[in-house]
């Protein structure tokens, strides 16, 4: 589970709910598979990876590029009489 007051800072800098939990599920994944934190942690200090996670996006330690949505054209169908 990971820290509520860590969480509320977060959706501040990311107030899209579930924008927040995909990087968040995303940057827990790379921690687990090895990369280093990207914010500082206290020796001796038990800190889940969620929290290291959600440190980093409040210290505005991750770069988020939201992908941009193409606009949409449409056609517009011709009715033909008959």
């Amino acid at each position: 589970m990971f820290n509520p007051h860590y969480y509320s800072l977060a959706l501040k800098k990311i107030p899209k709910r579930y924008l927040l939990v995909n990087i968040l599920s995303k940057r827990v994944r790379q921690l687990q598979k090895g990369s280093e934190p990207l914010v500082q942690i206290e020796e001796g200090n038990s800190i889940s990876m969620q929290d290291i996670a959600l440190k980093e996006i409040v210290e505005d330690k991750l770069v988020i590029n939201e992908p941009e949505v193409p606009e949409i054209k449409r056609k517009k169908l011709s009715r033909k009489s008959k």
